[in-house]
């Protein structure tokens, strides 16, 4: 998904359209970078048990790239990510009961990705003769 996509789904959220939403539309990228920072070890531990090469940067968006793929997984792209803008553009509307309720569901939609990944023990000691 791209960054605008991310936005219109927040969007979606508080059942607007990019039309209606302007004037918030500058910040959207400042936003999500935020988010694309948060969501960066979740990223990493996600390509890892799929058994992708990790990131080694944070991605960044600006006004003029947000048509651009975020190179982020599904789990965070179309769940988690669009939940954590919803939370700032509520935010920016001080609507704090939206503001923690989309900020909870952000949290648990990171914890759940995580959550579905598997971790290989690795022996360090083998085995020992008793």
């Amino acid at each position: 998904m791209t960054g605008n996509e991310i936005f219109e789904t927040a969007l979606s959220y508080i059942s607007q359209t990019s039309e209606e939403s302007e004037d918030i539309a500058v910040f959207a990228p400042l936003w999500l970078n935020v988010l694309l920072a948060e969501c960066f070890e979740v990223e990493n531990t996600l390509r890892k048990s799929k058994g992708l090469s990790q990131l080694t940067e944070v991605p960044k968006v600006t006004a003029e790239t947000m048509d651009i793929e975020i190179p982020y997984q599904a789990e965070l792209v179309r769940i988690a990510l669009p939940y954590g803008l919803a939370s700032d553009i509520y935010r920016d509307d001080e609507d704090n009961y939206r503001v923690k309720k989309f900020r909870d569901l952000y949290i648990s939609a990171l914890e759940e990705a995580t959550r579905c990944t598997m971790t290989v023990v690795e022996d360090v000691y083998g085995e020992t003769d008793s």
